[in-house]
Formats: structure tokens, sequence, C-alpha cells
């Protein structure tokens, strides 16, 4: 061990800049990072890349070999497959900022120990942006119903969720690379991951999907040392007084925009994707985020000047049922997506009472309305059903409808001659710090005025007949909607703040 140890800083004695040339400043940082810290991992390249070969290894076999022989993912509940359509792009493409951000703190941080630990999570993430990509494949050719799988990855910026997404995980590598560090490192990696690729791997197994926990266990065993970075980044940040001030702002923002759009997204995806059920997400949020991370983690942190998130008091109460909120959001505009849903049967809402209680008297009647509505014959869908579409927010680019439509946080303000509307004190509060970085076009601001037979044209979702919709309401072979069904109901995508503004009727 001594003798690694050794090799391993003499390795790092080797770390120098070219002195032929200027270095170039492509990632500038507000931070001071010290030389010298603590290595995050002691992990020569070499032997790290040894390690991940030798996994790899595994994992592509296991999927090659017996869950392809056996079977297995053609077998797994349907209602499980259908939401890793959607699932896997996600993941992907946070994948990929990662390797981003990842790559901008190398070129950024003056400082050897930390950036060996960042060149390492940077390979990692261009092995995990692989493995899941190669999983959507394997989903494609395994699945009981692959259309859709090929959707995810085109069509991001177009879909209501898809969007949120793209706009919570740009935090990785948009902006100053040390707030980009605390976005990845320390809240969606320390504090998501356990979320995302341990406790959906248990609903994936439950529900007899074998592929997913085979590449999702793997990708974890990596995140494990993506948390020693973010720790290493965070305890040389902390080590310079003079980044204090900014060091909270930055850490406040990073876990409200990645709250913002992770806990709605895998709540659902968690509670109302899983046929055989295991705990529900806001029993793993309170052990995971609310114990372990921030009573535990950031706590400890307390005496050396980084605090709990402002916010984190705003996330635990929207956590009750802001999911729920944002699952009827979902089911209701089923016809814009290109996954199948699969309404919550009776023991499904026996289960929600039992964890949710007051679940039933709340969402109860819309999932009784929306099993009617599955049958085209009846001509129309949930949407119709609403007032109008809800507004977007213009920080999180979610519904603003959170935490329940009876008692919702948003608020519409005029600034400079444009309406803007938040979910809440939080997305409100932090587009005040910086507009100029909240100025893109919302979902419904994009497509206002649009049918829903045109969003479904011209955003190729549909199935290889041409006639069929990628999106279902059900899961029932037999009563497919077709472009035709959709083309009765008559429905058009309207901005509500534009028609606020119309008639005059502006919320200060």
């Amino acid at each position: 061990m001594k003798n690694l140890v050794e090799a391993h800083n003499r390795v790092k004695d080797f770390d120098w800049e070219f002195s032929y040339a200027e270095k170039p400043n492509r990632y500038p940082t507000k931070y001071k990072i010290p030389a010298k810290t603590k290595d995050p991992f002691r992990h020569l390249i070499r032997d790290y890349c040894a390690m991940e070969r030798e996994k790899d290894d595994r994992q592509y076999g296991a999927l090659e070999d017996a869950i392809a022989r056996s079977g297995s993912t053609a077998r797994a509940e349907e209602r499980w497959t259908e939401i890793m359509k959607v699932v896997l792009p996600v993941l992907t493409f946070g994948e990929y900022g990662a390797m981003k951000g990842s790559g901008q703190l190398v070129d950024t941080v003056d400082n050897a120990a930390l950036r060996q630990g960042y060149m390492a999570q940077m390979i990692d993430e261009v092995r995990h942006v692989n493995q899941e990509v190669y999983l959507n494949r394997y989903m494609a050719k395994h699945a009981a119903d692959p259309e859709g799988f090929d959707r995810g990855q085109v069509f991001k910026s177009q879909n209501v969720f898809g969007r949120a997404a793209q706009n919570a995980l740009e935090c990785f590598f948009v902006g100053d690379p040390i707030e980009g560090a605390l976005n990845l490192q320390v809240v969606a990696e320390t504090a998501y991951t356990n979320s995302i690729f341990v406790a959906m791997t248990e609903v994936a197994a439950s529900n007899g999907d074998q592929a997913t926990p085979t590449v999702f266990l793997s990708i974890q065993s990596d995140e494990a040392r993506h948390m020693a970075n973010g720790y290493s980044t965070l305890a040389a940040v902390l080590a310079e007084p003079d980044n204090l001030p900014m060091l909270q702002a930055d850490f406040d923002r990073a876990f409200w925009r990645q709250h913002a759009f992770l806990d709605p997204f895998v709540n659902v995806v968690y509670d109302y994707f899983q046929k055989t059920r295991t705990e529900s997400y806001l029993e793993k949020w309170n052990k995971w985020l609310a114990e372990d991370w921030a009573g535990a983690y950031i706590a400890k942190l307390e005496p050396f000047g980084l605090r709990v998130p402002r916010w984190f008091e705003l996330a635990r109460e929207r956590m009750q049922w802001g999911a729920h909120t944002a699952a009827m959001v979902a089911f209701a505009s089923w016809p814009l997506h290109f996954w199948r849903y699969d309404p919550p049967t009776d023991a499904d809402m026996e289960w929600f009472e039992q964890k949710y209680p007051g679940w039933y008297d709340r969402h109860g009647a819309f999932y009784a309305r929306y099993r009617e509505l599955c049958d085209p014959a009846h001509g129309r869908i949930p949407l119709q059903d609403f007032e109008s579409l809800p507004t977007f927010c213009r920080v999180c680019h979610m519904p603003a409808v959170f935490p329940t439509l009876d008692d919702c946080h948003a608020r519409v303000r005029k600034i400079e001659g444009r309406l803007h509307a938040f979910c809440s004190d939080a997305c409100e509060f932090i587009y005040n710090e910086s507009p100029a970085r909240y100025q893109a076009k919302t979902w419904d601001e994009i497509y206002d005025g649009w049918s829903v037979t045109e969003y479904v044209r011209k955003n190729g979702l549909l199935r290889a007949d041409g006639k069929t919709l990628l999106a279902q309401p059900h899961l029932e072979r037999d009563k497919m909607w077709t472009i035709d069904d959709l083309e009765a109901v008559d429905f058009e995508i309207t901005n509500p703040l534009r028609v606020m503004e119309e008639q005059g009727a502006l919320a200060s």
C-alpha cells in the first residue's frame, strides 16, 4: 500500500502546463481553489481502466448471454418497460452533461489531485452514456412493445418533461464549472443517484426487468467515486474563506434546480409505473434525502460554513403531494408523449391511500374518469376536463401546479413587458438573481396554437403503420388510439399566459 501511495503521489508531481503558449481560460470560475488538497480517491488511471473493463465484461456478458437467452425483458411488466422509454433518454442526457461538466473541471481547476479525480469521472461518464444507450437499444430489441424507444433522444426538447429534464441537467455544464460541480457531484450524484440507480433497480427486478439492474448497479459503483469528488470539491472550496458567501447561494440554487425536476419525475416513475410494489418514493426520499444527505452529510458541514439549502423545507413540503399532481398532468396529457400509460387499478389506489393518506379524495375521481376516457369511442382526452393547460415555470420548465391544484404556489409576473410564470418562491427568486439566464421559451409558448394532431404528426409520434399513436392511455392492444381518433377530439394547445394577457387579467 505504501508503494502504491508513493507512486500515486509521484504521478501527480508530473502534472504540468505547457510553456510554449498561454493557457486558454475557456471555463472561468469565480472560486479560489487551493493548489494542494486531499485526493478524493487514489487510483492510477491504468488500474482504474482495468477495473472498469472487468465490470463492462460482466455487464455486457450478462446482457448478451443469460438475460437474452432467458427472454426476461420481453416478459417484464409492460407498465414498467413503457416508462423506460423516457427514463433512459433523460439519464443519458444527464450522463452526457456530466461528461462535459467533468471535462470543464479538468480544464479549470489548478489542482493535480482534484483533476485526477475529475479525469476518472469524465471517463466514467463516457462509459455511462454508452451503457445507457446500449440498454435503450437492448430494450428496443427485447421489450414486448419496442416502438417509442427510438424517440427519446431526438424528442427531448419537444416533450413536456424532456424539456424540463434538459433544463435541469444542463446545469452540470452551463455557467461556472464549480457551480456545475455543485449541481452534479454534490446534489445530483450524492443526493439522488441512490434513488435512481439503487431504488429503481429494486423496482425493475421486482417487475421482471433484469437488464436494467445489470446496467444500473454497474453505474452506481462509479457514482460512489463521484460522490468523493464532490466532497473533495466542497472541501477545497470551503478551505478558502472568500468562497463562502457565493458558495451558499450557488448551493441553494443547485439543490432547487435539481429537486424541481428530479423529485417529481423520479417519484412518478417509481410510484406510478411499478406493478409489483415496494416502498413508496416518499419513504426512500425521507431516508436518503432528508436523513442521510441533508441531515447527516450537509449538516456536518455547517461548522465549516455550508448550511442545508434554504429551500429544503419547501422541497420537503412539496414531496407529499407534488409528484401526484405531476402524475395527473402526465396522464392527462398522454397523447403528447411517446410511451403507453397504465391507469392505476383498485389495488394501486389502495396502496396509494396507504402510503399517502388522503390520496383517494384528491386523485381518485380523476383516475376513475381517466379509465372511462381510455376508450377512443368516448372521443375525449382528459386534458379537456380542465379549464386550460397549466402554465409552465420560466425557470424549471415544469408545469406550475405544485404542490396541488387547489393549493398552488404558482404566480405570474410581468417583467419588462413579458409575462413569466413561476412555480414557487424559489424559482422566482432564482429568476430575479439573473434574469438573462432564464429567457428560453416554455413548452406551451413554443406550441401555442397547434392542434394536438398537428403536434403528433410533426413530431413523428406515430407508429410504423403511420396511423396508430405511439402514446396510448392504456396497455390494451385491441383499443389502440389512431390519428383519426385524435382528430375527432379537436384539441388545441393554448398558452395560458397569452390568453391571460389578451384578457387583461394579469396577476401581480
